[in-house]
């Protein structure tokens, strides 16, 4: 059986993966009783980077899974929702845990849109301090609502867009300082 750890927007979640001859089982470290039964194939992706489109059946229900890479490691899509991922394996977690990189508050973050789209609303002001992971813009791309978090914490230094403008992908939305 091997075990991994996911970071899902910072927030740890250890699996073990048991290989059976039906498919995978996964089984969630944390709740030792409950097993997931998956079937994850991809469609079109690089599998050197983990970047691409993926096919996700858990428990019987299908979902369609994007994946990019970000500064931060990398970005899932899934339902509309988007979320910040890594993937360690065991030696790797214990590494991290030992000695955690930093994250220092110096220098600037600027946050791009990651697709062109809608600004559904812009939740954050000029000088607000923000966290890691907290909401600053939704976007709206191809009829679904994209939450834009911020990769790391500081202040707010300058808000590049406003509610109901549109913007191409790669363009800046927010800079934290």
């Amino acid at each position: 059986m091997s075990k991994y750890y996911v970071l899902v927007d910072g927030q740890e979640i250890g699996i073990q993966i048991q290989h059976t001859e039906s498919g995978n089982v996964v089984v969630l470290s944390d709740e030792p009783d409950a097993k997931l039964s998956i079937d994850f194939a991809a469609l079109n992706s690089d599998l050197s980077s983990g970047a691409g489109t993926y096919s996700l059946i858990a428990n019987g229900r299908s979902y369609q899974v994007h994946v990019e890479p970000t500064e931060e490691g990398l970005r899932m899509v899934m339902g509309g929702h988007r979320r910040t991922i890594e993937v360690l394996s065991e030696r790797e977690w214990r590494l991290h845990k030992i000695a955690p990189r930093q994250t220092g508050k110096g220098g600037q973050a600027t946050v791009k849109a990651p697709m062109p789209g809608l600004v559904k609303a812009v939740n954050v002001a000029e000088g607000d301090d923000v966290a890691r992971g907290q909401r600053l813009v939704v976007l709206e791309a191809m009829k679904m609502e994209n939450e834009i978090t911020a990769p790391t914490e500081g202040k707010v230094t300058k808000v590049h867009v406003t509610a109901g403008s549109t913007v191409d992908g790669g363009k800046p939305l927010i800079t934290i300082g």
